[in-house]
């Protein structure tokens, strides 16, 4: 109860600005409220998500920083990571952006939401007690194109940030991309099967998070072993098997690409 209390008063002490109350909880229990700094982003937030029972046992508030007159791209990210929240059990990851096939938000190319620390620091990103311990987060959620997402999951979060220019320049969920790119980050794992050794890849599919490949030639049996699996890198696999390069620059989450040969050519089989 007094961890309940604190989380409650966090969010509304929480920028030394009272919050104003939306009338709509997410999912029945989780209040939304926003904040208005002079001069900075509205910050949408959430109380009551903190109360949301994890595997771990973390507690976390959620938060989005928008512009003026896009409450309502803040409120659907939120809606989004409150749901994963209580139908897995998991808050979300710190620096690791989730990636959707497409964007989440009407008209826009946002399409992944990464956690950050906020601008604000510490004592707007962790929760303490009366007594100053650490019972949970703040977390700061940010909206990202695919191209920003794999940016941000090869570079890190404040090389984002250095080459957008600034911070305010990935609020307005309406923008271009900031940055070039997209595809899988080099150090990204490879879930492959060891024919590989002697065959190429002829189905080759991005997850959002990883790559999964097979020769075509594995059979139920063969992909139920483990022992018949191994993980690489994007590096490494790319550099053994150069005609996947293209697709792994360009993949978004959930494509598959079909090879039929050695040029590099690929068809898309989307999930």
């Amino acid at each position: 109860m007094a961890g309940n209390v604190a989380f409650a008063e966090h969010v509304f002490d929480a920028l030394g600005v009272a919050p104003a109350v939306h009338s709509d909880p997410i999912g029945g229990a989780v209040r939304v409220v926003e904040k208005r700094t002079a001069g900075g982003p509205v910050t949408v937030m959430t109380s009551g998500a903190s109360r949301l029972p994890t595997d771990a046992g973390d507690s976390v508030e959620l938060a989005v920083e928008v512009i003026d007159g896009q409450l309502g791209a803040a409120r659907i990210a939120l809606e989004i990571v409150c749901e994963d929240m209580a139908s897995r059990r998991r808050t979300p990851p710190l620096g690791t952006p989730w990636r959707n096939s497409e964007p989440f938000l009407v008209g826009t190319r946002i399409s992944a939401i990464m956690v950050t620390p906020s601008r604000w620091g510490a004592p707007f990103d962790e929760v303490r007690s009366a007594e100053g311990a650490v019972l949970g987060w703040v977390r700061t959620l940010r909206l990202l194109t695919d191209a920003e997402a794999a940016f941000a999951a090869a570079n890190g979060w404040d090389a984002l940030v250095e080459a957008a220019g600034a911070v305010d320049a990935l609020l307005d969920v309406t923008r271009d991309d900031s940055v070039a790119g997209g595809g899988v980050p080099g150090s990204a794992p490879v879930f492959l099967s060891k024919l590989h050794a002697e065959h190429p890849p002829r189905w080759v599919t991005f997850t959002g998070t990883d790559l999964c490949s097979v020769t075509g030639l594995e059979s139920d049996a063969y992909m139920d072993d483990a022992a018949n699996h191994e993980l690489w890198s994007v590096d490494t696999f790319v550099a053994r098997f150069p005609r996947v390069a293209d697709f792994v620059r360009q993949a978004r989450p959930g494509q598959t690409a079909l090879f039929s040969d050695a040029s590099g050519a690929y068809v898309l089989e989307d999930d």
